[in-house]
């Protein structure tokens, strides 16, 4: 069930963020340091998205990485007891 609602609430973001960048395809200045871009914002909106994504990926992997292997030990020190 949670599994579900989070399919769900995943689609629905994606949705969000597809239509929002179809609408929005005017071109716009972007500064950074010394560079001046001039780009569609659809193609920002949907950068800018993407980044989150990669961001959040990057930050989460080592707890859910420390939580598995928690989890393995916790298995094997459980199944050496009981045997």
């Amino acid at each position: 069930m949670r599994k579900s609602i989070y399919l769900i609430l995943t689609i629905t973001l994606l949705i969000l963020v597809v239509v929002l960048t179809l609408q929005n395809t005017g071109e716009v200045s972007v500064r950074l340091l010394f560079w001046n871009l001039y780009i569609p914002l659809a193609i920002l909106i949907f950068a800018m998205f993407a980044l989150g994504v990669i961001i959040t990926i990057l930050t989460l992997t080592p707890s859910l990485i420390a939580t598995k292997i928690a989890r393995i030990r916790s298995k094997r020190k459980s199944a050496s007891h009981s045997a």
